[in-house]
């Protein structure tokens, strides 16, 4: 028996490029099937990479080994990975794949890899195929693609081992389908043995290589999760290499395989990248199974492998969540002089490049703070008027390149400190947080629209500080913290995120003393890269320094200071 990767390129599909439009679309009819063999509907149909025999969709079971069909109404967020191989314009299905943000994809790392876990172009080469449950290449195609512009690896992939499969893609444009939200880190609950969990998927109808082909329609199946120790037991046996399946990365399900497409239930290639839920969270990405040269799946005993989504929860949520005007993995700056013209200032990891006049007037806003609320890949600005005290969402249009504003608060003259630190309630929504005349802590839910629900009292007491500032994770915990710089002594405290709604920071605990020497401290993400959380700081010297995160929630929350650049006290406002 040997380790069977749950993916394939199964259909070649034709580019159709929408006149005027800046992404792909996929319409009826435009889709048509290449020269070498014609399937019954029309559609060229391949198999995975074990062969390329053509078969005929008549012969495709019902069922993808005993699950049901599912719509797109049920499963908004379920997406297709294809690939043009050749060069030619012809693209092939590959994976499935999860939006978890309107710009983002989730799936297996092996999808987007060669044989030797080398990186695929998929900024030249891929497509993700949204808002259908029809597999692409059939005779009524349907849905939007749109490009990839890069791909991030949560850890180091092993090819070999299949270990580290997950991946998170960019797209070149949001999307209007409802994400899904990842389980997050140290999430066990979803886990237990015997939950039962669902998975979805266009794979293999059945499990022999020479006649099976791959689902017209998105299918799911339901399987009891398992032990790590059944896992191991069945899945090292099964492979004869101890140590192939590995608790904390992999999880595993099923009933267990019958070799016999009548009865069982499992997972098959194509079915790779695709997710599997646990009371609406996504807890697993379809990997691995056991198979041999006759059958790809539902191998006799063995279980279904999937990624642990929650382990890799807290290295791609800072991904999810790009603080970037630059539109690359790395948190920008922003800042406007004692005038009206506002600047972007990209970073490189350690250095920020030459500052970019941003569009806009900035002069009537006295607090300006960076943030991404509706989670689609463009900056935004959280902008408070200095007259009126009113609170604006600055952000792209959904039609154009252009920034728009839309009022959020009113009358916010007072209020001491306003913060974007993220999605803090753990519901996949960047929320906003001010601090009232009084002190208190105030949590705005946000839907991901500039609009939110009640506002939620966090804590009190928070007078005491004259900055308040965050986003992002600053622990390494996968849960969006704040940093607090108290008056009179100015020390440093960090005040923990809980991921909880109703109390979502703990009490704050110091980390620095005597931060005196800094006049401003800013909190825009990740700025080197890294997925935690760093601070940019201004000396009363008019110097800017980065001061990388660290993971650590002590005295050692941040590493030694790389200076950034100079003359930063002539800037009224950094974001």
């Amino acid at each position: 028996m040997r380790i069977t990767r749950h993916a394939g390129s199964v259909r070649k599909l034709r580019r159709l490029i929408a006149a005027g439009a800046a992404t792909l679309a996929l319409l009826g009819g435009g889709l048509v099937a290449g020269a070498q063999a014609q399937a019954a509907d029309g559609g060229e149909r391949f198999l995975p990479p074990r062969g390329a025999d053509v078969v005929s969709p008549q012969k495709a079971s019902p069922r993808i080994i005993g699950g049901t069909s599912t719509t797109l109404s049920s499963a908004p967020w379920m997406v297709q990975l294809l690939f043009e191989f050749d060069n030619d314009g012809l693209y092939y299905f590959t994976c499935g794949g999860t939006l978890v943000a309107p710009n983002k994809v989730m799936t297996a790392a092996h999808c987007v890899t060669d044989d030797y876990g080398n990186a695929l172009d998929m900024k030249g080469q891929g497509l993700v195929l949204a808002g259908t449950a029809k597999l692409a290449g059939g005779p009524n195609d349907e849905g939007t693609a749109v490009g990839i512009t890069r791909s991030y690896f949560a850890g180091t992939y092993n090819a070999d081992a299949i270990d580290n499969d997950i991946a998170l893609l960019t797209l070149s444009k949001p999307l209007s389908y409802t994400p899904a939200q990842p389980a997050s880190y140290g999430d066990n609950a979803r886990y237990t043995a015997g939950t039962v969990a669902t998975t979805y998927g266009w794979g293999m109808t059945g499990s022999d290589w020479d006649t099976a082909t791959l689902s017209d329609t998105l299918m799911r199946i339901n399987q009891p999760l398992r032990s790590d120790a059944e896992c191991t037991e069945s899945l090292d046996t099964a492979v004869a290499v101890p140590g192939a399946y590995k608790p904390g990365h992999m999880i595993c399900a099923g009933e267990g395989g019958t070799s016999d497409n009548s009865t069982g239930q499992a997972t098959c290639p194509g079915d790779s990248g695709s997710p599997m839920f646990v009371s609406g969270r996504v807890i697993g990405i379809t990997s691995w199974g056991v198979g041999s040269d006759l059958e790809a799946c539902n191998i006799q005993g063995t279980y279904d492998v999937y990624t642990k989504v929650a382990t890799y929860y807290r290295s791609i949520q800072p991904r999810i969540d790009d603080t970037s005007f630059s539109r690359d993995h790395r948190a920008d700056l922003f800042a406007r002089t004692t005038g009206a013209t506002g600047y972007t200032f990209n970073s490189s990891g350690e250095k920020l490049a030459a500052r970019q006049v941003f569009a806009g007037s900035y002069s009537a806003y006295n607090l300006i703070v960076q943030a991404d609320l509706n989670r689609d890949g463009y900056e935004d600005l959280i902008a408070r008027q200095s007259s009126t005290g009113d609170v604006y969402w600055l952000h792209r249009s959904a039609s154009s390149a252009t920034y728009v504003k839309t009022k959020m608060f009113s009358g916010w003259k007072t209020v001491r400190a306003i913060v974007a630190p993220g999605d803090v309630n753990n519901d996949g929504k960047g929320d906003i947080l001010a601090v009232t005349s009084t002190g208190d802590l105030m949590v705005y839910p946000s839907y991901g629209n500039g609009k939110f629900n009640t506002a939620v009292k966090a804590a009190t007491g928070y007078q005491v500080y004259n900055q308040v500032r965050g986003h992002g994770d600053f622990t390494y915990d996968g849960k969006n913290d704040l940093l607090l710089r108290r008056g009179g002594t100015d020390d440093l405290y960090l005040a923990k995120g809980t991921g909880k709604s109703t109390a979502p920071f703990e009490t704050p605990v110091k980390v620095r003393s005597d931060w005196s020497a800094y006049n401003l401290l800013v909190t825009p993400g990740d700025v080197n890269g890294d997925a935690k959380s760093d601070l940019v700081a201004r000396s009363t010297a008019g110097d800017l320094y980065l001061l990388k995160g660290t993971g650590q929630g002590t005295s050692e929350i941040f590493a030694t200071q790389v200076k950034l650049g100079t003359g930063w006290n002539s800037y009224y406002t950094v974001g």
